[in-house]
């Protein structure tokens, strides 16, 4: 690691230091740039933001009420028959106004391409939306037979993709370049003729990224052997430092500068103008920071490209930017940008976003201090079956069940995975596992019900399960065991990759598909590989949706992670199968499920769900530096850059948690793997 590893410099002044720094503020801290700087938020532009950031955030946002048949609006094909008869089916028994019924124009597909969904599907529906109030008024969406089930991924020819591919090889190339002259010149650095830069390196425009990374380090170390060696008051060295220090900025950026100098010095230790140029390096890194998470959520084009190159080059130098046109150039070739059409829907008020896989959903409970106004997403289920008699069961049970109290056994299929919340990642295979533990836990501490618990790797066999109201469990890809019997109104799901990719073939051995065809009133699950972080926490899901208080469709959108992606949620959206009798009481809740301001619950965060800042990880041990420095930290081995890594410092990072850019979660675990017999 660079920043890590280059250990000391000559003796200077911190000073010096800081005069580097504020050329790096100012941009001018090489003589090439990779492109031009977007200007720097200016103080008062980030106390302005901030005012506005912490009143918004001031007091805990008091819940809705209760979704009500008049928020609920109902989606069909204008030609399908079937699809318009199940929404005037459901609009009648649930009471929903006839003028709450969408019908879509086009024959019935199960896939709608990307370029439909762009150009003609979703304008059709925000207009729907803009008339009649209905912006105001309609807070969910269910979506009926023959409603597409997926939309496609963007086409790698959209002339979009095609400019981005061709403005990132050619930004690479012109980082590779300024990376190579950048070598040359500290290759030069302490030796007879140190303006005269060296040979540069003959790297080719696809270079790997881990031999340019190398390559400078090996240059800095060194150059700073070399300058070592110097008389400490030579001119030479006082002039050769300060270019090592420019250099430095301009591989790691201001970050990487921040970080290095602060290295095991307290703040109380700058004193003066030094004190005040690094408030100013903070105040500039916040500001850079919030930028880099603004431009981010920005739909993904050569604008936003342009604009974000320039913030992460002051960020994180130019080593940032080749690793973050790597990650980009990756992405692109994945062209993970298809999603199911229900959670792509959820997003419909949503100005234009990054399509790469997903988007935060806003309805989650990590976001509760978020003004509503911020909260934009309309949530969505789905009235679809393998046939239409079962479809018009999900209905008719849910309305029965809702009034008589859904009654039966509690099945919960972990399989043994242990669980270290402090050692192990969010989203890894141990959380669920240990999530479907602790809700066992909690029912059988807060309840009445009969909870049955398999901790062994076997699944769940025939017979094993009479009485079901309530079941989850994992993982036997697309092959569900009949091992339940399901009760009226039963709810229930089963983590695995693709379980919904068909729910309207009889017979199919798909969880969901399988699962609505023996019985249960509603279920959830992904229409293609969603990564395991996808799915809803059991110990969430199930503990929100038994204390009676939300509809099936509000438990899932405060549990559900992400829209714009691959989860769809199958059953009546108003459906509340404890609502006579809740088995779970709010205290009893999770505390994370608790709504803010009631007994015992903190107050939100007024900043949820940004990145944690945590220290560097140790390094081995590496040879003492000169006892001699003035320059304490700088160049430190503490310093945050991780060369090849997801992280620029501690910044936030286009691409990181928060920022609303797809990436893999922390894990980035496929399902796949977990399969059992």
């Amino acid at each position: 690691m660079i920043a890590r590893r280059i250990r000391w410099l000559p003796r200077e002044s911190i000073s010096r230091t800081m005069e580097t720094v504020d050329t790096v503020l100012r941009g001018g801290h090489t003589r090439r740039h990779v492109c031009g700087y977007p200007p720097v938020l200016r103080r008062t532009d980030m106390l302005k933001h901030w005012v506005f950031f912490i009143a918004g955030f001031s007091a805990a946002m008091p819940a809705k009420a209760s979704l009500t048949p008049e928020e609920v609006g109902i989606v069909a094909m204008a030609e399908s028959r079937e699809s318009r008869a199940v929404a005037e089916y459901y609009a009648k028994v649930r009471g929903v106004p006839e003028d709450n019924i969408l019908l879509l124009e086009g024959k019935p597909v199960r896939q709608l391409p990307r370029t439909d969904w762009d150009g003609r599907v979703r304008p059709a529906i925000r207009r729907w939306l803009q008339e009649q109030g209905r912006e105001e008024r309609i807070r969910c969406f269910v979506t009926c037979w023959d409603v597409p089930l997926r939309i496609g991924r963007r086409s790698s020819n959209a002339a979009e993709v095609v400019e981005r591919t061709e403005y990132l090889v050619g930004m690479r190339e012109t980082a590779v370049g300024t990376l190579a002259e950048l070598v040359a010149r500290l290759a030069a650095l302490g030796t007879a003729a140190p303006g005269q830069p060296s040979q540069r390196p003959r790297w080719e425009p696809t270079v790997e990224r881990e031999e340019v990374t190398a390559a400078v380090e090996e240059a800095f170390r060194g150059a700073q052997q070399r300058l070592g060696a110097l008389a400490p008051t030579s001119p030479d060295r006082k002039q050769q430092t300060a270019a090592l220090e420019q250099a430095f900025g301009a591989a790691v950026g201001l970050n990487g500068l921040l970080r290095s100098i602060t290295r095991g010095r307290s703040p109380e230790s700058f004193k003066g103008d030094a004190a005040r140029r690094l408030e100013m390096m903070r105040g500039q890194l916040l500001g850079l920071g919030e930028g880099l998470q603004a431009v981010s959520r920005l739909p993904d084009t050569l604008a936003r490209d342009r604009q974000l190159i320039g913030l992460v080059q002051r960020t994180g130098g130019l080593l940032g930017v080749l690793e973050w046109i790597d990650t980009e150039q990756e992405l692109l070739r994945k062209n993970e940008t298809a999603a199911s059409f229900d959670s792509e829907l959820a997003m419909i008020k949503s100005p234009d976003y990054v399509l790469f896989r997903w988007q935060p959903n806003l309805l989650h409970y990590r976001f509760d201090a978020l003004p509503d106004g911020l909260r934009d997403v309309i949530m969505v289920s789905r009235l679809e079956a393998p046939t239409l008699e079962i479809t018009h069961r999900l209905i008719d049970d849910a309305v029965r069940i809702e009034r008589e109290g859904l009654q039966g056994t509690v099945y919960l299929d972990a399989r043994g995975i242990s669980y270290d919340p402090d050692k192990d990642q969010a989203g890894s295979y141990g959380q669920f596992d240990a999530s479907l533990r602790d809700l066992a836990a909690r029912l059988k501490a807060h309840t009445e019900l009969k909870v049955v618990l398999d901790n062994e790797p076997a699944l769940f066999q025939p017979g094993d399960c009479p009485d079901t109201a309530v079941y989850c469990g994992w993982y036997s890809l697309a092959k569900y065991v009949d091992a339940f019997e399901w009760n009226p109104g039963a709810i229930g799901y089963h983590i695995a990759s693709a379980e919904a990719r068909t729910i309207r073939k009889p017979g199919a051995t798909v969880w969901c598909s399988a699962m609505l065809e023996k019985g249960v009133a509603a279920t959830l699950g992904p229409v293609f590989e969603p990564y395991l972080a996808s799915f809803p926490l059991p110990d969430d899901f199930f503990s929100l949706l038994m204390t009676g208080r939300y509809t099936l469709v509000e438990t899932y959108y405060r549990t559900n992670p992400f829209n714009s992606w691959a989860m769809i949620l199958i059953g009546d959206p108003l459906y509340r199968p404890f609502a006579k009798n809740p088995p779970l009481s709010e205290d009893a809740l999770p505390e994370q499920l608790r709504l803010p301001g009631e007994p015992g619950v903190p107050a939100p965060p007024l900043t949820p769900d940004l990145p944690a800042q945590p220290e560097a990880p140790a390094m081995p041990d590496e040879p003492a530096a000169p006892e001699k420095s003035e320059l304490p930290g700088m160049f430190g081995p503490s310093s945050p850059w991780q060369v090849g890594g997801r992280r620029v410092g501690q910044l936030p990072w286009p691409g990181a948690a928060g920022t609303g850019l797809r990436q893999r979660p922390a894990s980035g675990l496929l399902i796949s793997g977990l399969q059992r017999r």
